[in-house]
Parts: C-alpha cells; structure tokens; sequence
C-alpha cells in the first residue's frame, strides 16, 4: 500500500437542472482511483504534476466526453479513503460546455447520460454522490434563506 495522498477531481457540468454522469463499465480495469465499477459518476480523474486543478477539469472532461468546459468554479473538497488509497477529491462545477458528450474511453465508461437533479440514478459513485448531495444540500439552503 503506497502511503500517499493523492488529488483527484470531479467536475459536475452544469446544464439547467442537469447534470452529465457516466456509467462506469462493468469490466472497468482499476486505474488507481477510487475503484468502484458499475455505477454513474461525473466526468473525473487524477491531477497532473504541475497542472492547476481547473486545467485538470478541462482535460479529464475532454479525454473523457470530448467536451470542452468554460466558466470553472471551485465548489469544494472531499477525503475520499478505501483502505488501500486516499484522494482528496477537488469539486469543480462548470457552467457552460460546447459540444456533444460522447464515450471516449470505453474501458472506463460505456455511456453519458444528462440526468436532472431531482432524478438522479441510484447507483452514483461514492465520490461523485458526496459532490452532488453537497451541491443539492446547498442549493436548497440558499433557496431557503431567500425566502
């Protein structure tokens, strides 16, 4: 067991209530993230050296949806353990994308899929459920104090 952490980032994009998720192959091979297969996750990875977390969330969406993302917020982190690794996992939204998601490694993904908020699949990847319930949570405290 290597005794490092390591950066991971996940990034939800936006699309009016929408959020674009992937599912996971079946016979995903372990890549050294957090390793969880046949579930949805939002588009992610691990950040480079040398590279800043949004030019991470750019490339990881673009290698794996072939989408580019544009108007990049830092929402938040998470620890994200297994007993054999430990990511500090960075939560990117982006606001605006071009393009048509498309499946560009298949031996991690098989689909994207647009899922609206309020009807999100039940089998999310844990990392990416942390991201999205947190998203929600505040979501629905800041319509609450606006009332």
């Amino acid at each position: 067991m290597e005794n490092n952490i390591k950066v991971g980032i996940g990034i939800m994009i936006l699309n009016e209530n929408k959020i674009l998720l992937g599912h996971r192959a079946k016979n995903k091979k372990d890549t050294g993230g957090i390793y969880e297969v046949d579930c949805w996750t939002l588009p992610g990875g691990k950040q480079e050296y040398n590279e800043t977390f949004f030019d991470g969330a750019k490339r990881e969406v673009k290698e794996e949806t072939n989408l580019d993302i544009e108007d990049l917020e830092l929402f938040g982190a998470a620890d994200d353990i297994q007993p054999d690794r430990h990511y500090i996992t960075m939560h990117v939204i982006a606001k605006k994308y071009n393009g048509e998601p498309q499946v560009m490694e298949p031996t991690k993904e098989d689909e994207w899929k647009w899922f609206d908020l309020d009807n999100l699949p039940k089998n999310l990847y844990s990392p990416s459920k942390k991201f999205i319930e947190s998203y929600k949570n505040k979501t629905i405290n800041s319509l609450n104090k606006n009332l």
